[in-house]
């Protein structure tokens, strides 16, 4: 008895899968920033109708417009969501740098050093999406600490791989514009010199928002003070908000922050921060312009593309018959 053959799965589920995939890294660019400005909107409108306390300032921190219910469900939801997105955009655009240098690589045009920058930039942007659904769980005023080092922690390792990155496509593009081949179409270059554009512009304007936010904000902002019990009940926000739900160990103090006494500082790091966040929207969307070259040549038909298996067919079926 013959022993038995190994079990595989079916074309059309091998199929299914690919094209499952590609439809996560053609989404992804597009989910990840729809999902942030989603966030965003809603959590300001829900506060500005619910008239939730954001610190008097012209434009708030996200932290404060995502503190209070409902507005707090929205901010964690749509962070945790917008993390699982950006886990998949830097996978892919690992896999997208992987096929990219492949052949330079292998001709000795390009450093292998260049993969394996790639590989630290998909490690950073991963590990830093961790940040995202803590410093959403963790609110201001339950744990401010975790909460501004988990901000921290995203913010700065976005900032190393969005800087990283920015340069290997710059390598990528320069590569692709000095070593043209029959396979590297006029198209194809002029897409790589498009997204080595948009990425360095949203770069540069992304590290000067980050600046003004974290490493200058912070050496130039105020001491963070509480809002006193007597400004919120002046506020008109409530006396149950006030004295019981804000109600802080001390009776005289609430656990809302009190950017009054540094408006200046603060109204530029929370414009900042909105910037940071918008630069990293049109970044996220720059990651549209990858044309995703083949992967390594099939080896059999179930792994052949299906334009493939459809010419083989087609010179099958047109090849003349021997009588």
């Amino acid at each position: 008895m013959a022993p038995p053959l190994h079990r595989q799965r079916p074309c059309w589920r091998r199929h299914i899968s690919f094209l499952s995939m590609e439809s996560v890294r053609r989404l992804s660019p597009i989910l990840a920033p729809a999902t942030v400005i989603t966030t965003l909107v809603t959590c300001l409108v829900i506060a500005k109708v619910n008239h939730r306390y954001t610190g008097t300032l012209v434009w708030p921190y996200f932290s404060d417009l995502g503190r209070d219910d409902p507005g707090y469900y929205v901010f964690v939801v749509g962070l945790t969501l917008t993390a699982i997105f950006l886990v998949a955009i830097w996978y892919f655009n690992f896999v997208f740098h992987a096929r990219t240098l492949r052949l330079p690589i292998q001709d000795g045009a390009l450093s292998p050093w260049l993969l394996r920058r790639s590989g630290l930039v998909s490690t950073l942007g991963i590990l830093s999406v961790v940040g995202l659904p803590v410093l959403a769980i963790c609110s201001t005023t339950s744990y401010p600490s975790v909460h501004s080092n988990a901000a921290y922690w995203f913010f700065i390792l976005e900032a190393l791989a969005v800087l990283i990155n920015t340069s290997i496509t710059y390598r990528i593009y320069k590569w692709r514009d000095h070593h043209p081949t029959p396979i590297l179409e006029c198209s194809a270059i002029a897409t790589s010199r498009k997204h080595t554009h948009v990425q360095a512009t949203f770069c540069a304007v992304f590290l000067i928002a980050f600046a003004l936010y974290i490493p200058i904000g912070l050496a130039v902002v105020c001491d963070f003070a509480h809002l006193s019990t007597q400004e919120c009940l002046a506020l008109d926000l409530g006396e149950a908000y006030c004295t019981g739900t804000m109600h802080g160990s001390d009776p005289q103090w609430t656990k809302l922050w009190d950017y009054s006494h540094c408006r200046g500082s603060n109204q530029m790091r929370s414009g900042a921060q909105l910037g940071c966040i918008v630069t990293l929207v049109g970044y996220s969307v720059s990651f549209l312009l990858h044309k995703m070259p083949p992967a390594m040549p099939a080896t059999d038909a179930c792994e052949a593309s299906p334009s493939h298996i459809q010419a083989t067919r087609f010179t099958i079926a047109t090849d003349p018959v021997e009588e």
